[in-house]
C-alpha cells in the first residue's frame, strides 16, 4: 500500500474553512457522518469473480464461497477492485491512506477471525473499522476422501446389504436383524434394529428404495424365495420405514429381480418398480407404477441375452435434454463376458444396451458392480474393488488415475461380500462382511459436495 500521511487531508480541510471564513458565508454546511462499506470485491481468482459479504452489525466483510485451495499464489498480490464509501479508506500500523491501484498481500489472514483492518473515514470525520476475512478451501475439491469408521456391533455371516433410509444408512444382516447409524448428525453409533414381515427365505441382496410419486420419502421392496432355481413361489414385500415389512401378493410368482427406475411415459408417474419374471422359462421385463401391481405383459418383453440377473444396481438421473433416465449394471451372464454393460431406459419396461464394445472405452467385467451417478459424472466400481472406472455419458468408461480412487485397503476386504449405498450427505458407504471374519466399514465422500456453496 502507498503512504500518503492524514495531514494532507488534514491541511485541506482547515484551508477550506479558513476560506470560508475569509468569504464571510453565513451559510452552514452539514457534512455527513456516513462511515458505511457498500460494496466490496476483489480481482478474479483463477477467472472467478467470488462475492463478499459485509455484515453492517458487526462490520465483517467476507466470502462464503472459500476460494480454491491453490489461491495463494494469486492473493499474495491482488487488486480490491470494489471499495464503495462516501468518505476515504485507511489501514496499516500507520494508518495510511488506502490506494486501490496498490496490490494487497492476504495470504497472512486467510482462514483466520482477525482479517485485515480497513478504517473507514466519513466527511465529517466519524470513523468505523471493518475486518476483512478471505475464506480458502482446505481440501482439493475434487479428491475423493475415505475414513474407516465404526464397524457393526456384530460380524455378518451371511448376505448383508447396505441401505439409506431417511437420514441414516442401515444395513441388514438378516430376516430378523438390521443395525443403522444416524448421517444427519453422526456419531459412529450402530443400534439395533428388530425386523418384523420378513420370511427366512429372503434374498437381502435384492432390496431396492422407490421414491414415492408427489411425497417424500420411499418405499422399500425386497425378493424372498429362489431366484437361482425354481422361482415360481417367490414373494415380493415392502416396507414404508424399513424395519416393519408387508407380502404384497399382487407382485408375487416368479419375480427374481427388482429395480428402482423412472418412467416419463406417464405425466403422473415418475418412478416404477421393474420387475424381472419368469414365464415358461423366459425371462422378461415388468413394469408396476403403483408399487402394487404388475401393469404390463411379462411375455411380450423378453429379458435380452445380456441382461444381468443378479446383484444388480441402478441410478436414476436427469439427461441433458431433460428426460428422465435409468442406468443400471449387474453381475455377468457368464464367466466369459469381458465388460460390464450399462443398461438405459426411459419407462423401466424397455431397456437398451448401450455399452461402447471399443476395448479401450469399456467397462471391464465385475462381479457385483455399483454405478452412481454422483457429482457431475456416473462411476463403476466393485468386483476386486481395486478401481473405479467414470464416465460422462455413461456410455464410454476409463479409469479413473488420481484424486478419485479407492483406498488399497479395500481390494483385500473385497475377498468378503460387500454392499454399498450413498447417504443424503453425498457420503458413499462400503461395508465389508458376510464371510464371518470380515467387519468393516468405510464411508467417503467427494470434498466438493460438503462444500457449503456448490
Amino acid at each position: 500500500m502507498r503512504i500518503k500521511f492524514l495531514a494532507v487531508i488534514a491541511s485541506f480541510v482547515c484551508l477550506s474553512v479558513t476560506l470560508g471564513s475569509c468569504l464571510g458565508s453565513d451559510t452552514t454546511y452539514e457534512t455527513s457522518s456516513d462511515a458505511t462499506v457498500y460494496a466490496f470485491g476483489l480481482d478474479t481468482v483463477y477467472g472467478k469473480h467470488y462475492t463478499f459479504t459485509i455484515d453492517q452489525i458487526n462490520r465483517v466483510i467476507y466470502n462464503r464461497d472459500s476460494l480454491p485451495v491453490g489461491a495463494d499464489t494469486i492473493i499474495d498480490r491482488i487488486l480490491i477492485d470494489t471499495f464503495s464509501v462516501s468518505g476515504w479508506i485507511t489501514a496499516g500500523l500507520q494508518d495510511t491512506l488506502f490506494n486501490m491501484s496498490d496490490s494487497v498481500d492476504f495470504t497472512g489472514i486467510v482462514n483466520t477471525a482477525s482479517g485485515m483492518k480497513f478504517t473507514v473515514h466519513a466527511p465529517d470525520g466519524s470513523q468505523a473499522v471493518y475486518t476483512v476475512q478471505v475464506n480458502r478451501h482446505t481440501q482439493d475439491p475434487d479428491s475423493l476422501m475415505w475414513q474407516e469408521v465404526n464397524a457393526l456391533p456384530v460380524t455378518a455371516t451371511a448376505e448383508q446389504k447396505a441401505m439409506n433410509i431417511g437420514d441414516a444408512v442401515w444395513v441388514f444382516t438378516s430376516y430378523t436383524t438390521a443395525y443403522k447409524t444416524s448421517t444427519a448428525i453422526y456419531n459412529g453409533q450402530w443400534e439395533t434394529v428388530a425386523l418384523s414381515g420378513l420370511p427366512d427365505n429372503t434374498i437381502l441382496s435384492t432390496m431396492v428404495a422407490l421414491p414415492k410419486d408427489g411425497t417424500e420419502g420411499e418405499w422399500y421392496y425386497v425378493i424372498a424365495g429362489d431366484i437361482n432355481n425354481d422361482a415360481s413361489s417367490n414373494k415380493v414385500y415392502r416396507s414404508e420405514d424399513g424395519q416393519n415389512w408387508t407380502e404384497m401378493p399382487s407382485l408375487a410368482g416368479s419375480v427374481i429381480a427388482l429395480i428402482a427406475a423412472c418412467n416419463n411415459e406417464d405425466y403422473y408417474t415418475t418412478s416404477v418398480l421393474t420387475g424381472i419374471l419368469m414365464e415358461n422359462g423366459t425371462a422378461g421385463f415388468n413394469i408396476s407404477k403403483d408399487g402394487e401391481n404388475w401393469n404390463e405383459t411379462t411375455a411380450d418383453n423378453p429379458v435380452p441375452e445380456n441382461f444381468p440377473l443378479k446383484q444388480l444396481s441402478s441410478a436414476s438421473f436427469v439427461s441433458s435434454n431433460n428426460l428422465k433416465q435409468t442406468i443400471a449394471v449387474g453381475s455377468p451372464v457368464n464367466s466369459n463376458e469381458e465388460l460390464t454393460r450399462t443398461w438405459f431406459s426411459m419407462n423401466g419396461y424397455e431397456w437398451v444396451d448401450m455399452t461402447n464394445t471399443n476395448y479401450s472405452s469399456w467397462c471391464p467385467a465385475m462381479t457385483s458392480p455399483f454405478i452412481m451417478n454422483y457429482g457431475d459424472n456416473f462411476y463403476i466400481f466393485g468386483g476386486k474393488m481395486d478401481a473405479i472406472y467414470e464416465s460422462i455419458t455413461g456410455i464410454s468408461w476409463k479409469q479413473t488415475e488420481k484424486k478419485f480412487l479407492l483406498p488399497e485397503t479395500f481390494e483385500p476386504l473385497a475377498e468378503a461380500p460387500y454392499s454399498i449405498t450413498i447417504d443424503n450427505n453425498h457420503y458413499i458407504w462400503v461395508v465389508f462382511g458376510g464371510d464371518g471374519t470380515t467387519n468393516s466399514v468405510w464411508r467417503g465422500r467427494l470434498n466438493k459436495l460438503g462444500f457449503l456453496i456448490q
